[in-house]
């Protein structure tokens, strides 16, 4: 292997450690960030309301269910450096791909948080192409 391909080798590495990371970081500040308002309005025995306004984080507001969607999405981010690693390049670049795809339909409920992996998976992938083995 020439140096300049080793060398291309390390930074798809790195990039796929800095998703895999990322994806377990952004996970953990959508779960415990707050997110969103609880309002609840508060009336006493004579008619008058009082609306009272509290922050709630994401496992406030979806339970168990967004929790899993998280953990979801750090298994997709882990995914193309678990598969590089065991030198499986086209399950590396499906994961990196469905990461992606899915990062953009979840920014639309969960925000930009995946965007940095999702940046770096991309970057990997056009990396990835130049690696290939002549025939």
């Amino acid at each position: 292997m020439s140096k300049q391909k080793s060398r291309l080798v390390h930074w798809i590495r790195i990039l796929f450690v800095l998703a895999a990371i990322w994806g377990v970081v952004a996970g953990l500040l959508i779960a415990f960030m707050p997110f969103g308002m609880s309002a609840t309005v508060e009336v006493t025995p004579a008619g008058s309301g009082e609306v009272i306004t509290t922050p709630v984080s994401f496992y406030e507001s979806q339970g168990w269910w967004g929790i899993f969607i998280l953990f979801v999405f750090a298994a997709l981010y882990y995914g193309p450096l678990h598969f590089y690693r065991r030198g499986s390049r086209g399950m590396a670049a499906l994961f990196a791909v469905a990461a992606i795809l899915l990062t953009f339909l979840a920014g639309f409920s969960i925000g930009p948080f995946y965007l940095a992996g999702a940046l770096a998976l991309l970057i990997a992938l056009v990396l990835l192409t130049f690696t290939r083995e002549k025939r």
